[in-house]
């Protein structure tokens, strides 16, 4: 036994048994130890005793340092740190797997798929710790270890927080064959530009099999990499596809400038369509997807514990908070809030939630509200182990919330390896109010516009405008307002849609005066471009400016995705509409959405399936039970109709719709005498009610009453009836296209 591993054995010998000598490397040793308060093999590195002078002790507690301030996926992590006597050591998880040099020395070339999986991973990791202002310096296949065949980055031993000089005079920090050129240069201003040079000759290796710059010295590796052009990995390997060379290329650009300015971007570049489709496939995909599911989390209803049960608003309003806190950040999926809200009081397991809702993590709390005060306690949990990865408990006042809410959500993303963008950063931090009342109004407002009902979202109306009438900078409260006149718009009162479109439009204008950065208002101005000015560039542009500020705003998701098919683009509309529809999996209005895109497509037999999953939410739910009849119709399934609505017909709630779709049903089928039957009896209703319309024209234009439809058709137009958007696309509209009163109205639409 060494004369280390026994003094080791000995300092340590109440809290690891120290068992051998692992590896060393130029300043430390690695031990294999029993960690015996967890019961687990950990991996003790230690700075050789005859190298703690000044610079080399700094420089491995500079290791410690920054370790224990990195959490990360890719990043091996920190265990634990201290100093014994003399010896200075920290413990990391031991790692059964090899180190890429290993590897790389056993098969020389690696697979490509393997290669771009590793470069990824690394990247990621890069990419978060640059965000933290810590550049690693010393990237190479030694410094990284693979854990059942993915990537965790190593010794940070040699980074330093951007802006720090390094002082110790004539030091190469590095290894010279991966080493940047300003960073042979011994330049003290190095940023992760520096890192990417390395990534990518170390990606240059693992595809060629050989290091980009190659020497028999030091001296001769510097040189040939100051005087030689960047090399093509594929003048090597012709199977490498161009999209990857390209990007190995820009990573190893001898100027930083000429570099991806982040390592976000550089591992996007090997995700690009041609990359993916050439050389990751499948298997990368499913990598991503891992990924993907371990930065996605669910924010269950928090409890409402305050002895006021009128306080549930409260605790509610809290949720949605917290919900559009995270959702600001790109990097992380979160689920929303009508999937999560399904939860509340239930006495699910987290296991099962985190299955159901195909997510990574689990947020669970609960809310006390007394007086002007607040207690809010909050626990991330890992649903695999119900593990908790982070909780903290906040008694402030209730001025304070914001603040809460958003050190709540960069909690999270730090526990969950998200790293937040600047602009994020500024949006999850910016205050909606100074005023306590205020927020407590706007609570109330969203607490009644959520129970979707003409009454409740006129009361959650009252409480908005009192809300930004106690602040009228409150921008959010606009927003609120906005989205409320919406609902209005889309079915929820008798009144025409274009008045209310024109309340919505006023409203986002207002909130983005004074908050360009709401995605909410973004997209309350593009529906109300949308279907009241029929403006579709116009609507196009917010809808996508809402999507870059906030990924998992589901409203906006679901919405673009109607324009999308209601303009023919049924791809790009499917894709949305799935989005949404990951981000909102149990919203029974979504899934209805996902069956109305799928019928606009003509993809009858998924629109059913879909159409039935939201049914078997909730049977009540008439939105999507009039789709599916409508599916039902267009598919020739007329019995299937006529049945199901002949159910449905005198049960409570829009009986003149379910009369007018039985006649149509009756109509499609043949049943000619039938359909005039119920048709003559409506008669009177449909001559005074410009929401029925539409309705009214479907119908006619299936008995070839062309003119009388035609007629309908320019009512449901002059109101901005919504269904009317989607006449190009309406399979029901076939019959009208070659009548040139359908070119025209198309034309007014701006469908033309």
């Amino acid at each position: 036994m060494s004369e280390l591993l026994e003094r080791l054995s000995v300092v340590l010998a109440a809290r690891y048994r120290i068992e051998r000598e692992l590896g060393q490397g130029g300043m430390a040793k690695v031990f294999l130890a029993h960690d015996l308060k967890y019961e687990r093999m950990v991996a003790v590195k230690v700075l050789r005793p005859d190298l703690s002078a000044e610079v080399g002790a700094q420089r491995f507690l500079r290791e410690i340092q920054i370790a224990a301030r990195l959490h990360h996926p890719h990043i091996l992590p920190l265990y634990d740190s201290d100093q014994a006597g003399e010896l200075v050591y920290y413990v990391m998880p031991y790692i059964e797997g090899e180190t890429l040099k290993s590897r790389l020395a056993r098969e020389r070339q690696l697979p490509v798929t393997d290669a771009i999986q590793i470069a990824r991973e690394v990247a990621d990791a890069l990419s978060y710790a640059h965000n933290a202002k810590v550049v690693h310096r010393d990237i190479k296949p030694a410094n990284i270890l693979l854990d059942s065949g993915h990537a965790l980055v190593a010794d940070f031993g040699i980074a330093r927080a951007i802006g720090e000089a390094h002082t110790t005079s004539g030091h190469l920090v590095g290894t010279p064959a991966y080493m940047s050129p300003e960073q042979v240069d011994g330049s003290e201003n190095l940023d992760g530009r520096s890192d990417l040079y390395s990534l990518g000759c170390v990606l240059f290796e693992m595809l060629v099999g050989q290091p980009p710059f190659r020497g028999s010295t030091v001296t001769a590796v510097i040189a040939n990499r100051l005087s030689s052009p960047v090399p093509s990995p594929r003048s090597f390997r012709e199977m490498i596809p161009e999209a990857v060379d390209a990007a190995v290329k820009k990573a190893m650009a001898t100027l930083p400038a000429d570099r991806f300015s982040t390592a976000a971007q550089f591992a996007e570049a090997l995700s690009t369509p041609v990359a993916v489709a050439v050389a990751v496939g499948a298997a990368h995909a499913m990598v991503q997807d891992i990924a993907a599911a371990a930065k996605s989390v669910a924010v269950l209803p928090f409890e409402n514990m305050s002895t006021d049960p009128e306080n549930e608003y409260f605790s509610d309003g809290i949720t949605d908070d917290i919900i559009a806190q995270l959702s600001k950040i790109s990097a992380l999926k979160v689920i929303s809030r009508t999937s999560s809200m399904q939860y509340k009081k239930s006495s699910k397991k987290i296991t099962a939630i985190a299955d159901e809702l195909g997510v990574g993590a689990v947020l669970e709390g609960s809310v006390r509200k007394a007086g002007q005060r607040v207690r809010i306690v909050a626990h991330l949990v890992d649903p695999k182990t119900e593990k908790h990865l982070w909780g903290e408990t906040f008694d402030r006042k209730l001025d304070d919330i914001f603040e809460v809410q958003s050190e709540v959500a960069q909690q999270i993303t730090g526990a969950l390896s998200v790293a937040l963008s600047p602009e994020e950063k500024e949006r999850v931090e910016k205050k909606a109010t100074g005023d306590a009342d205020a927020y407590n109004l706007y609570l109330l407002g969203r607490f009644q516009a959520n129970k979707w009902s003409e009454v409740d979202v006129q009361k959650g109306i009252e409480y908005y405008q009192q809300a930004v009438a106690k602040d009228p900078g409150y921008a959010v409260a606009y927003a609120g307002l906005a989205d409320a006149y919406e609902l209005l718009s889309i079915g929820f009162s008798s009144k025409p849609p274009v008045e209310y479109l024109a309340n919505a439009k006023a409203m986002a204008l207002k909130a983005l005066e004074m908050d360009d950065s709401l995605a909410e208002a973004h997209t309350s101005l593009a529906y109300a471009r949308w279907l009241g000015d029929l403006d579709w560039p116009g609507a196009e542009r917010e809808f996508k400016r809402a999507l870059e500020l906030k990924s998992s705003y589901v409203m906006a998701h679901e919405w673009y995705a109607e324009y999308l098919a209601a303009l023919g683009r049924h791809e790009e509309a499917l894709a949305e509409i799935k989005r949404a529809q990951q981000l909102d999996p149990l919203s029974v209005p979504v899934n209805r959405a996902v069956g109305w895109v799928l019928y606009f497509a003509r993809r009858y037999d998924q629109s059913i399936e879909e159409l039935q999953k939201a049914l078997a939410m909730n049977p009540e739910f008439l939105g999507a039970r009039l789709v599916l009849w409508w599916v039902w119709i267009a598919k020739g399934t007329y019995g299937d109709a006529i049945a199901d609505i002949t159910r449905e017909a005198d049960r409570p709630g829009l009986r003149t719709v379910k009369k007018l779709m039985l006649s149509y049903a009756h109509t499609a089928a043949g049943n000619r005498e039938m359909a005039e039957g119920i048709l003559w009896e409506l008669e009177p209703k449909l001559a005074g009610d410009n929401r029925l319309a539409l309705l009214s024209a479907i119908l006619l234009t299936a008995m070839d009453a062309k003119d009388r439809a035609f007629e309908q058709l320019e009512r449901a137009y002059q109101v901005r009836e919504p269904g009317l958007l989607f006449l190009k696309v309406a399979p029901w509209a076939d019959a009208l296209r070659s009548d040139p009163r359908y070119g025209a109205l198309v034309e007014k639409l701006g469908l033309g």
